[in-house]
């Protein structure tokens, strides 16, 4: 009888399963790239033995023309893997001007199989008698000079011949489903989901970091323009970098199917991609290639890349999907570069940081005018500095509305284009056409079904027409593609505020680090602790604000201050509070909540007229939330008043038409 068995080195806490790829620690994957797994093959297949550096690169890299500095790199890699520190050897020794031997005890095993002839797995000890069938001790040898690499060659032709001529016959008549196992179609793996986890840098240069982290977000760009498959974009994967070695308790927290894994290389004008896919639920590596291009045609390279990992986990591509992952036009390699670094610092989303992006994006347009990524990239900085950084600074907002135009009239389908374009679209200035910057967002999901970002800006506009059914639809999506979207956090927040759920807001507002937007998380969460009665911790709240930015621009914290002292008969107080968050929202973009805090105090002091006039103020600027006004009881004081009802009849009518197009 013959039985199918499966060849395994194991040595300390690893197993290494040549036939899968898969190097395993205690049961769980160790990721290593392929070019690292084959190094560690030919090591352990040779254990003992000392390898010459030539030999290993020979071997290694068959095809490539390869410097030692690209063994010495992954020699590096395969060490951290394993654990070893830079000045130990525990399992592979250094010999100096040389090259490299396993020194670890390796212990050859087939597991569970069928009977089968034990000739030719067998091996006899230095007293003619056989060693078991599944298990044989590989020895240590005293070092050699040169390693004879192990094959079924050395069996001699023959075996060879009869080895191919059974392979073919029980593929021919499919014993026991073995062509479907050997082809992989037996129970093919659904994957639905992928996490992309950062492409290590194989320079040994840490100032090339920034060239990784950039292809790593360009891929997950190029795989997120798949509809059918959810892909965890750039934040999520990057702040595991470093926990390759945790790798299922990282793909179980991000919640995903998959996971891929793998390095960059760029040397002079060349660069090489090197990725593998593993199987979360199995921990089995699935497939693993490299790719390698000049640096101009990397655009193709990413491309090529996105297509088959789509064509391993057979998702089938929409022709819109097909045309999008299909050729690439050639790059200025140095406005690349430029591209890139413009990327990793606008990421950062800092002050400074989003200065250097704009000088480092302006000078990737300057030197190819035709690069449409590059100014769609640079409109939304341009669009970070004007509503994070500068609001008072109205040229910010011309210069991204030039620069999103001209990426589009380049490429048509750059949803980070689009994703601009509605951000500028809604703005004071263009008066909050909400329907307009709508259309623009589920453009860029057209094009993008993964980039959470549009569906932020979707939550805050359905958020703020009273459309919060769906601005929690959105709110979830964008949670679900990136978990660590705290931005689509603070939106589910703050539409909980407005349906006056207060105590579940205050739950999820909880959740977000403090660091994030203090003023937005600060602001709901005092909404939320004043309208629950909390109102010494509401002051407090404000208070601390005041204390650590005290120029409070927009007049948000000031304006909840005049309604605290409203809600206690303050009225002098509130009177001169409301004067000045007024002066101090002069200019500022989004004045709407401002002015909706400032009707709801004189809502609580019983002044209808200026209630409402405010009222009217924030409904016009881009606030008309018919069903937040409806139920608010800071507005009750006024709401038999004709004009209040006059408001609330036309506010209805808006609220009404926007949930036909929705």
């Amino acid at each position: 009888m013959i039985r199918q068995s499966r060849h395994i080195y194991e040595f300390g806490p690893f197993r290494l399963i040549p036939d899968e790829r898969q190097l395993l620690r205690d049961g769980q994957v160790v990721p290593l790239t392929p070019k690292a797994f084959d190094l560690l093959l030919v090591l352990v297949e040779n254990s003992g033995h000392l390898i010459e550096k030539e030999e290993l690169m020979k071997r290694v890299w068959p095809d490539s023309f390869v410097e030692e500095a690209n063994l010495s790199v992954k020699m590096s890699a395969l060490r951290r893997a394993l654990g070893e520190g830079p000045n130990e050897h525990q399992y592979v020794e250094t010999v100096p001007r040389h090259g490299y031997r396993f020194v670890a005890g390796v212990k050859e095993r087939w597991d569970e199989g069928t009977e089968s002839s034990t000739r030719e797995l067998g091996e006899e000890d230095s007293h003619g008698k056989p060693v078991a069938d599944h298990e044989r001790q590989i020895p240590s040898p005293p070092p050699a000079a040169r390693s004879r690499p192990r094959s079924v060659l050395r069996r001699g032709p023959l075996a060879l011949v009869g080895l191919l001529l059974l392979t073919g016959l029980l593929l021919g008549l499919n014993a026991g489903g073995l062509r479907e196992r050997l082809l992989g179609k037996d129970n093919p793996v659904h994957i639905q989901s992928l996490g992309v986890l950062p492409l290590e840098n194989l320079s040994g240069d840490a100032s090339q970091d920034y060239f990784a982290d950039g292809l790593t977000e360009a891929l997950v760009t190029d795989l997120a323009r798949i509809s059918a498959l959810r892909v965890i974009s750039r934040p999520s994967v990057m702040r595991d970098k470093g926990a390759r070695g945790a790798l299922p308790e990282v793909a179980r927290e991000l919640n995903v199917d998959a996971v891929l894994a793998g390095s960059v290389l760029r040397s002079g004008e060349r660069v090489r991609i090197t990725v593998q896919l593993i199987h979360v639920a199995t921990n089995r590596n699935l497939w693993a290639d490299s790719y390698e291009r000049d640096l101009r045609d990397v655009l193709a390279l990413q491309r090529e890349v996105a297509r088959a990992i789509a064509g391993e986990i057979r998702i089938k591509l929409t022709p819109q999907e097909q045309v999008q992952l299909g050729s690439a036009r050639p790059v200025n390699p140095e406005a690349y570069d430029y591209y890139l670094r413009g990327r990793f610092y606008a990421n950062r989303q800092n002050r400074d940081d989003n200065e250097t992006a704009i000088m480092t994006l302006e000078r990737a347009v300057a030197i190819d005018p035709t690069f449409a990524s590059a100014y769609a990239e640079l409109a939304q900085v341009y669009v970070w500095k004007l509503f994070l950084f500068a609001p008072s600074e109205r040229q910010w907002e011309e210069k991204a509305f030039v620069a999103a135009e001209k990426a589009l009239s380049l490429d048509p389908d750059l949803a980070v284009a689009h994703l601009a374009r509605g951000r500028l679209l809604w703005t004071p200035a263009n008066h909050f056409p909400h329907e307009r910057a709508i259309q623009e967002y589920r453009r860029a999901l057209e094009l993008n079904p993964n980039l959470d970002e549009a569906r932020n800006q979707l939550a805050l506009i359905y958020c703020h027409i009273g459309a919060f059914d769906e601005a929690l639809q959105e709110a979830h999506k964008a949670v679900t593609t990136n978990p660590s979207n705290n931005l689509a956090l603070f939106r589910t927040g703050q539409t909980l505020n407005f349906q006056g759920k207060y105590e579940q807001a205050l739950s999820v507002l909880r959740t977000i680090p403090q660091e994030v937007n203090p003023a937005l998380v600060g602001h709901q969460t005092t909404w939320a602790l004043f309208n629950l009665g909390r109102k010494e911790e509401a002051s407090a709240m404000i208070e601390q604000f005041l204390r650590d930015y005290p120029e409070d621009s927009g007049g948000l914290f000031t304006s909840l201050q005049a309604v605290l002292a409203a809600s206690v008969g303050q009225e002098r107080r509130a009177e001169e509070t409301i004067r000045l968050a007024v002066e101090r929202g002069k200019g500022f973009g989004h004045f709407h909540h401002t002015a909706y805090h400032i009707a709801c105090a004189y809502a609580l002091m019983n002044k209808p007229e200026q209630a409402i006039k405010w009222l009217e103020a924030a409904a016009d600027d881009g606030f008309p939330c018919y069903p937040l006004f409806e139920r608010d009881g800071n507005l009750d004081n006024v709401r038999q008043d004709a004009r209040f009802v006059t408001l609330m009849a036309k506010l209805r009518r808006q609220w009404e038409y926007y949930r036909t197009i929705l």
